[in-house]
């Protein structure tokens, strides 16, 4: 079956969608999350065991936080990318959501693996992540606490608590947190910004009425074809994205925004190595706040920092995992972030499966989702 989602992927809610906004099931005043907001919405309403989603920035992360699930994006190149229509191309990656890390070990037996028919697609052998959802030992496993994560503006001191929590239990199940520095935090959503539009200018270029997708009716001229197919065609988000990217690819601009981007996503990349000779897994929460209000009037930059936990991860290409953890004082769920090396998808399976053996966050239900069993 298919789900909404915000329109190309572009967005934090769902709200941008041409269908209009995905409700969320744990309170229906409240979004899901995006893009993959549908997908995060049958699975918490209990209308499907599981479901795909793709994330560029968090996509998957952002709303499994906001849905009470778990969602897992795979290394780069883990999981093919054939079919799917491009957003960012050096970002894109699908995976997994569903309730626990068990099911999404299933998800990622049939789904990853490498694929002639996408370019990155790995060439790389394929765990058993249902086999190896034990083989991590909790005990002496290093957790890097990376300190400026838990010292940005707009962190929910509810979000802030149940995550220090979540650690906690980690800790008493045999982990060692370890305080780490990840000094580019401030660079994030600057970089992505840059880059990702610039990739979505680029790829959405074929969306002209000539081509490719819709086509306004009785144009003019040619000039009047490409202006009304365009503005028409595509939503604000995405017309705002598209005009960003093609403005930091233009003539004079394209060395001192792109190419810096591009410079600095590569610094970003070296912060994580260096971080990982000292740990195992880092781990912030997954989303700065619990799900907006539908309508809540969002200017962008204030959605765009809601991705600061996420979108370093897809700028650098590791996998990163989002586990429920508990709930705000309006009952709302609240998500915690495993960061890993590339190819650990295993692992932060394993670490997630083995913390649903010994809490209950995961099997919890929206009372909606109850009305459908």
């Amino acid at each position: 079956g298919k789900v909404n989602m915000d329109e190309f992927a572009m967005g934090s809610t769902s709200e941008s969608s041409y269908f209009g906004a995905t409700k969320n099931p744990w309170a229906l005043d409240r979004v899901p999350g995006g893009s993959s907001g549908g997908s995060a919405a049958v699975i918490a309403a209990d209308l499907a065991p599981f479901a795909t989603g793709t994330d560029t920035g968090g996509s998957i992360r952002q709303p499994a936080s906001f849905c009470g699930l778990t969602g897992l994006k795979p290394t780069y190149g883990r999981v093919s990318r054939f079919g799917m229509i491009a957003y960012a191309s050096s970002l894109d990656q699908g995976g997994p959501m569903a309730r626990s890390a068990e099911d999404c070990a299933y998800l990622m037996n049939v789904m990853a693996g490498h694929d002639a028919k996408d370019s990155t697609s790995m060439e790389k052998s394929v765990d058993d992540y249902v086999a190896n959802l034990d083989n991590t030992t909790l005990n002496g496993l290093r957790i890097g606490i990376p300190k400026q994560y838990f010292n940005v503006d707009g962190l929910s001191n509810d979000v802030k608590v149940r995550v220090e929590e979540s650690l906690k239990k980690l800790e008493e199940l045999g982990a060692i947190l370890v305080e780490i520095d990840l000094n580019m935090t401030e660079a994030y959503v600057p970089t992505y910004y840059l880059i990702a539009p610039a990739e979505a200018s680029s790829n959405l270029s074929r969306y002209d009425g000539v081509r490719y997708g819709y086509r306004c009716d009785e144009p003019k001229d040619i000039l009047d074809l490409y202006k009304r197919s365009r503005s028409e065609g595509f939503g604000a988000e995405v017309q705002r994205r598209i005009l960003i990217g093609t403005y930091a690819l233009s003539a004079g601009y394209y060395d001192a925004y792109y190419v810096k981007a591009q410079k600095v996503r590569r610094l970003i990349q070296q912060d994580f190595l260096k971080a990982f000779e000292s740990v195992d897994v880092v781990a912030p929460p997954a989303a700065p706040t619990t799900a907006y209000k539908i309508g809540a009037d969002l200017t962008p930059v204030e959605m765009y920092l809601g991705d600061i936990y996420t979108i370093a991860v897809n700028l650098a290409g590791l996998p990163a995992i989002n586990a429920p953890v508990g709930f705000d004082q309006d009952q709302l769920p609240v998500g915690l972030q495993l960061i890993g090396n590339y190819w650990s998808e295993s692992q932060l399976l394993s670490i997630v499966h083995q913390y649903q053996q010994h809490t209950d966050f995961h099997t919890q239900r929206a009372a909606i989702a109850e009305e459908n069993v």
